[in-house]
């Protein structure tokens, strides 16, 4: 599984250059603002599988 960045930064072209406070609010995770896990896309380079986990 390869590590692809964060999850917001997949929303819009604009996403990754927002706040993180702004984009921790939409990333899934209700808790992550707080607790300060930040929710990333991980892809399977041999079956292109998509897979989000907390790092």
């Amino acid at each position: 599984m390869h590590d692809s960045g964060r999850v917001t930064d997949f929303l819009d072209d604009y996403s990754p250059y927002l706040e993180l406070k702004l984009t921790d609010l939409v990333d899934g995770d209700r808790d992550s603002s707080a607790t300060g896990e930040c929710v990333h896309m991980f892809i399977c380079e041999d079956c292109g599988l998509h897979d989000i986990q907390t790092a």
